[in-house]
């Protein structure tokens, strides 16, 4: 992906769960879940784990859920996961379909920080690349 804060995006680790793909780079997530998938809490748990273990408390993340398939999730849990990482800084929805564009106007009563609807990923990147802007603190990769 692009360059934020004049360093490549490095994408430090990768996970294939039950529920979809999670990728985490220096300092966005990129979220796609499976077709068909019901989000939850509980199912997020690992995804979660995985985010505090690379960034910890302090590195500033911004999440971009790329919703190339279709899924359900309770826009009232958006609010608990977030509390539960200090350093969120914005959420990106990135999808072509107007249905799943449109469901991001409910989330956004539900999400302290930015949100922003994108058609391309790289859009998403290059907002997040603004968004971060001087807060930007690269992480180590995490120990295996």
């Amino acid at each position: 992906m692009k360059n934020i804060g004049g360093e490549p995006q490095k994408l430090i680790a990768e996970k294939v769960l039950e529920i979809g793909k999670f990728q985490f780079f220096s300092n966005v997530i990129v979220g796609e879940f499976n077709d068909g998938v019901h989000v939850t809490h509980e199912k997020l748990a690992l995804p979660l784990q995985m985010a505090r273990e690379v960034y910890g408390d302090s590195v500033p993340v911004v999440y971009l859920s790329h919703r190339v398939h279709s899924y359900s999730s309770n826009p009232i849990g958006h609010k608990k996961l977030i509390a539960q990482f200090p350093n969120f800084v914005g959420f990106g929805v990135v999808s072509n379909n107007r249905y799943r564009r449109g469901l991001i106007r409910l989330e956004k009563h539900f999400i302290k920080g930015p949100v922003q609807v994108f058609y391309e990923l790289q859009e998403a990147f290059d907002w997040a690349e603004r968004l971060l802007g001087d807060r930007l603190m690269v992480p180590s990769e995490p120990e295996r």
